[in-house]
């Protein structure tokens, strides 16, 4: 079997975490499946170098004179696994389309290319709807063979992607209308899309990679500190505010620090924020971290915490239960559908009163939390094998349907 998959959002030096869950869960169908051969397509969806936006004219200028230094590359990421890139340019979908012709034209040469190695493709796997599955819907058409949609884009639909009166824009509703299936990656997710009226809805979550995501063989010492986790983006989405909030009510009632990695544009006002709670003493900055550091983050903590406003289906609590650790979140989409009593706690989104509440029952009922129950929980639902197993008994649905 040879599955052509066409990324929305892929890692680059500018963003290196953008999309990293699409490549991830490529490599580990290449892996689990050894004898069907993978490509990935790529154009420098989040390069900087490649992004033309209106207000931004002698910018844009020096992008294009530039052009000629930007080559394409294709790289062999595993016997069974090659990854193909070839820059384009993006703008403004109100002009042009936002280059999709472009983007088509570079895709269909990696799929022509990987067709001449591999041999006939038998489907197209597209992550979001625009601008994947746009250009996946387009080569369907023309090479007569299905696709089908993970969908990523949470809350959905974003505001850009409706019309004035407030309906779905074609740049979403085309792709889903002819797609085999649409996957979602949560039961919350599916549920709101399908109030949208997208059909054939399916819920397959991401994976996270078993064998690095590990729990550590050292085990918590009783008598020190609590250590709890957070890892995420600093956005007002992310919730980091309602924590420290939080923070504050559990600081004369216990001992724990907060160490807390990501960057972004509230920083600097989280931690003005922290030193008017009090809390400033409580907390380790550590900024971007690589995923080496995000492991040893993980293992060291007592628990980790995600208080989001939204998720679709948070990787960093799929990596911290994969560690072995509970989680505590809160009800905003996607984390319903990954904690339980097994494994952790859920609070009220935007609540610091109920988040303290929750932060209080893991810190004083730890022990009840054991690291391999969380593991064997993670491992029955989150693992390469059991989501890729998921993942590819739709590509034979969609290839057996589309046979004469």
């Amino acid at each position: 079997m040879n599955i052509f998959i066409i990324p929305s959002w892929y890692p680059s030096q500018d963003f290196p975490h953008a999309g990293i869950f699409i490549k991830e869960q490529a490599l580990a169908l290449s892996e689990v499946f050894q004898d069907s051969n993978f490509a990935l397509s790529t154009w420098g969806s989040h390069e900087k170098k490649l992004q033309l936006w209106g207000k931004d004219h002698f910018k844009n200028l020096l992008k294009v004179l530039n052009r000629t230094k930007n080559t394409s590359s294709t790289y062999q990421l595993n016997n069974n696994l090659i990854e193909y890139y070839s820059p384009a340019f993006t703008w403004s979908r109100s002009i042009l389309k936002g280059n999709i012709q472009n983007i088509i034209a570079q895709n269909e040469q990696h799929f022509l290319d990987f067709q001449s190695k591999a041999g006939m493709i038998h489907l197209i796997h597209a992550h979001a709807a625009y601008p994947a599955g746009w250009v996946a819907m387009d080569l369907s058409k023309k090479y007569k063979i299905p696709y089908l949609i993970t969908e990523h884009m949470g809350p959905f639909p974003f505001n850009d992607f409706l019309t004035c009166s407030g309906k779905l824009s074609t740049f979403l509703k085309e792709p889903y209308t002819h797609s085999f299936c649409n996957i979602t990656v949560s039961e919350h997710q599916e549920m709101v899309m399908n109030e949208w009226k997208i059909p054939r809805l399916r819920t397959i979550p991401n994976l996270t990679n078993e064998s690095f995501f590990t729990p550590s063989i050292k085990r918590r010492e009783k008598e020190s500190p609590f250590k709890l986790f957070t890892l995420a983006r600093l956005e007002p989405e992310k919730g980091i505010q309602v924590l420290l909030e939080a923070m504050k009510g559990i600081k004369e009632i216990t001992q724990f620090s907060l160490t807390i990695g990501g960057d972004g544009s509230l920083k600097e006002s989280l931690q003005l924020l922290a030193e008017e709670l009090g809390v400033s003493d409580k907390i380790i900055w550590r900024g971007t971290l690589n995923r080496e550091q995000a492991l040893y983050e993980f293992q060291r903590c007592d628990a980790f915490v995600l208080p989001s406003l939204y998720e679709n289906l948070p990787l960093v609590l799929l990596e911290a239960i994969a560690c072995g650790k509970p989680v505590i979140s809160t009800r905003c989409g996607g984390p319903e559908s990954i904690i339980n009593s097994t494994n952790g706690f859920l609070a009220k989104a935007g609540d610091a009163s109920s988040l303290q509440q929750a932060l209080a029952h893991i810190i004083d009922n730890i022990d009840l939390y054991k690291p391999d129950k969380i593991r064997e929980d993670f491992y029955n639902r989150y693992s390469r094998q059991v989501v890729c197993k998921q993942i590819m008994e739709i590509y034979k649905e969609a290839i057996a349907a589309s046979q004469p």
